[in-house]
């Protein structure tokens, strides 16, 4: 991620459904924020998409929650490279919800990727839900700072306690949506033997991992639930909730 592209709309999305996942799941202390933040980049375009009055026409996700809608908003009227990320946290603690957010390094380093995941604390993993957010998503076949690999995930899930979730941020590339949903997925429970909830808006997705049968089940309502908000531009995938 990258902190000039924090209050583009799809952070409404990201922010909103965390905020929602920690709210309905009571027992969950805070969430744990894994940047792995990136530099400026002054040709940078890709998230930079501040047409709020248009994202609440076309129903985007996250555009229901008035007070993410302002907050993200104002930081139009910030100069990209004076944007700060961390301000996030002030909205969630209004909110009554703790975040910790991990700092690692000051910005993500391909070749320290061992270091920085080694070095977050155990209890920053212990009944938490623990948000990845990397610059594009998972690994491609030639990764770098922008990408999680596999490698980071496994570790991450292990090290992670059982009252815990693993959620990983992750853009489309030019791929068929479904197929590229079902590869993922497929490849994420060859990785930890769970098959991954996934919800998408079409442009971004959240993979969701838990070691917690319990844990699965409130998620997957939770989940249903929130497509039913935005059902024009929700997918969702591995849920098997059908109640109200």
């Amino acid at each position: 991620m990258k902190n000039q592209y924090f209050g583009d709309v799809r952070d409404l999305f990201k922010y909103d459904l965390i905020q929602r996942i920690l709210k309905e799941i009571s027992y969950l202390e805070k969430f744990t924020f894994i940047p792995m933040l990136t530099k400026y980049d002054p040709k940078g375009k890709d998230g930079n998409e501040r047409d709020f009055d248009g994202a609440k026409k076309d129903g985007r996700p996250g555009t229901n929650n008035k007070e993410l809608m302002k907050l993200l908003e104002k930081k139009k009227q910030v100069e990209a490279d004076k944007r700060d990320f961390t301000e996030i946290e002030d909205y969630f603690n209004s909110e009554d919800i703790g975040v910790d957010i991990y700092k690692g390094h000051e910005y993500f380093d391909h070749g320290r990727r061992d270091e920085y995941f080694e070095n977050i604390p155990e209890d920053l993993l212990r009944n938490y839900l623990v948000f990845v957010d990397p610059d594009n998503g998972l690994k491609i076949k030639n990764s770098g700072e922008k990408h999680l690999l596999y490698d980071d995930v496994k570790k991450l899930y292990e090290r992670m306690d059982e009252d815990s979730i693993l959620m990983i941020y992750q853009h489309f590339p030019r791929e068929k949506h479904i197929e590229y949903l079902c590869r993922r997925a497929s490849e994420l429970k060859k990785l930890t033997e769970d098959l991954p909830i996934y919800i998408s808006d079409n442009e971004i997705i959240f993979f969701l991992l838990t070691k917690n049968d319990e844990l699965r089940n409130q998620l997957e309502r939770i989940i249903s639930r929130y497509k039913r908000d935005y059902r024009k531009r929700i997918i969702i995938g591995n849920v098997n909730y059908n109640g109200m």
